[in-house]
C-alpha cells in the first residue's frame, strides 16, 4: 500500500531533523536515500545533492543507533478520509422529513509496533450519541463541533494465521454489503480471536469475541454483553470468487433498552444467526451478486413471530464508475435496530424496500457517488406505517 502523502511529510520531517541534530559533517546513508527518493519524500535534485556530499564524506555517516531511531518513523502511516453529504428525505409518517448537509471526518495513526504486534488510534467527527453514525449536521450557528475516539485497539497475531484483537476496532467478521445487521460506521469493543488457515482450495476463516454493551454492576453476570462465532470460506467455482458463511450473535438478557425499543424493536432477547454469501463472476463486465438471511431465534413478545430478515443484491464496475443495487425485507425483531443501517428506514426495524448506489472515481483520492433509499415501514413501529425516501449525495476524500 502507497503512504499518504501526510505520512510522507512527517517522515520527511522527522528526516530533517535528525539531520539538523547530527553533527555539521552528517552525510545521510545512501540505502536510506534510496528508499527516501523512492517514496517520494525527496526530490531527484535533493537525492543528488546528498549522494554527493555522501561519496565525500563517507566516515561522516550517521551511526547505527541513530539510523535506528530514524527506522520507526517507517513503520508509522497516518491516515484520514473527509465525506461532504447533502441529504433529503421525505415521509409520510413520524419520522422527520429533513433536508441537511453533513461531513464525517476520520484521522488515524496506525503502526507496527513489531512483526506480528499492531496498534491504532482514529478520531472521528460525530456527536457520540450514536454508535452507527460519525455524520456531523451544520445546524449549530457555526460552533465547534464534537469528536471522538472511533478506533483504539492492538491486533497481535500470535502465531501464523492466529490474530488475537483487543480495545475498539473494526468489526472483525466476514460480512457482505448492504449493512442489514451491522452498519458500517460501528466499531465493538471487547476481545477478538481470528484465524485464517487453508483448507484444501479454500481460505477459511474463523472468528469469535465478546463484546460489552454496558457495564451494569459488580457481577460481571450482570453486564449487558454480545458474544459471537463465525466461520467463513473464500474459495474460486468456475473461475468466480465465491464466500460464504455462517454466524451467531449471541446478546445477553437485558438488552431491551430504551435506544433499542427507540428503533423499533419489541422483543427482550436476540441471539442472531446469519447465513450469507456472495459471488463475483464476469459477464463482459464483472458483476458481484450478494446477499444474507438472518434469524432472531430469541424472539419474544407479542411479536415474537417477526424474527426474520433477508437481502439480496447486485453489484458491477466498469471503469471509474461503480453501481449497485439491493432490496431487504427487515422484520421488526428479527436484527438489533440500534446497530443496523442507520441510513435505511432511518435505522428502524419492520421495514422493507430498495437501496441504489452511483460511484465515479474521479481519480485514486477523490470519489463522487449518490446513493438513493425507497424504503416502506410497517405499522408495528411507534411511527406507524408509511413511506421514507432518502437521497444522498457525497464527495469523498482520502489522504
Amino acid at each position: 500500500m502507497k503512504q499518504s502523502k501526510l505520512s510522507i511529510a512527517v517522515k520527511a520531517t522527522l528526516l530533517g531533523a535528525s539531520i539538523v541534530l547530527a553533527p555539521a559533517a552528517f552525510a545521510a546513508d545512501k540505502e536510506l536515500l534510496d528508499i527516501l527518493k523512492a517514496n517520494g519524500s525527496i526530490t531527484a535534485e535533493q537525492y543528488t545533492e546528498l549522494t554527493m556530499s555522501n561519496m565525500m564524506s563517507k566516515n561522516d555517516r550517521p551511526s547505527d543507533e541513530l539510523l535506528k531511531k530514524m527506522a520507526w518513523a517507517g513503520k508509522i502511516k497516518i491516515k484520514g478520509d473527509l465525506r461532504i453529504r447533502n441529504e433529503n428525505r421525505s415521509t409520510t409518517n413520524g419520522v422527520s422529513s429533513k433536508g441537511r448537509q453533513r461531513y464525517r471526518a476520520r484521522i488515524g495513526v496506525y503502526a507496527d509496533v513489531t512483526d506480528n504486534v499492531k496498534a491504532g488510534i482514529r478520531i472521528s467527527s460525530g456527536e457520540n450519541t450514536t454508535a452507527t453514525s460519525t455524520n456531523e449536521t451544520a445546524d449549530d450557528y457555526f460552533n465547534k463541533d464534537a469528536a471522538g475516539i472511533d478506533l483504539a485497539y492492538i491486533n497481535w497475531t500470535v502465531l501464523e494465521g492466529l490474530e488475537l484483537m483487543g480495545g475498539k476496532f473494526k468489526q472483525p467478521w466476514q460480512q457482505v454489503s448492504g449493512a442489514m445487521v451491522w452498519d458500517s460506521d460501528l466499531n465493538p469493543e471487547g476481545v477478538a480471536a481470528r484465524y485464517t488457515t487453508k483448507v484444501g482450495g479454500a481460505n477459511v476463516i474463523t472468528s469469535a469475541g465478546l463484546f460489552s454493551l454496558d457495564d451494569n454492576g459488580s457481577s460481571s453476570s450482570e453486564d449487558e454483553t454480545i458474544s459471537f462465532a463465525q466461520v467463513a470460506g473464500k474459495f474460486k467455482v468456475g473461475g468466480a470468487k465465491t464466500m460464504v458463511g455462517l454466524s451467531v450473535y449471541d446478546f445477553s438478557e437485558g438488552d431491551n433498552n430504551a435506544l433499542v425499543i427507540g428503533k423499533g424493536n419489541t422483543s427482550t432477547q436476540y441471539q442472531l444467526t446469519e447465513l450469507f454469501g456472495q459471488t463475483e463472476i464476469k459477464m463482459g463486465l464483472p458483476v458481484k451478486l450478494y446477499g444474507h438471511y438472518v434469524k432472531n431465534k430469541d424472539a419474544d413478545g407479542v411479536n415474537s413471530s417477526e424474527d426474520t430478515a433477508w437481502l439480496l443484491g447486485v453489484g458491477t464496475k466498469m471503469g471509474n464508475w461503480k453501481a449497485s443495487y439491493d432490496y431487504r425485507d427487515v422484520e421488526l425483531n428479527s436484527v438489533f435496530a440500534a446497530f443496523n443501517d442507520s441510513d435505511f428506514a432511518d435505522g428502524y426495524s419492520d421495514s422493507k424496500g430498495s437501496r441504489w448506489k452511483l460511484a465515479y472515481k474521479i481519480n485514486k483520492n477523490f470519489s463522487v457517488a449518490t446513493t438513493y433509499l425507497d424504503t416502506d415501514m410497517g405499522s408495528l413501529t411507534s411511527k406507524g406505517k408509511g413511506d421514507v425516501d432518502t437521497w444522498q449525495i457525497d464527495l469523498k476524500a482520502k489522504f
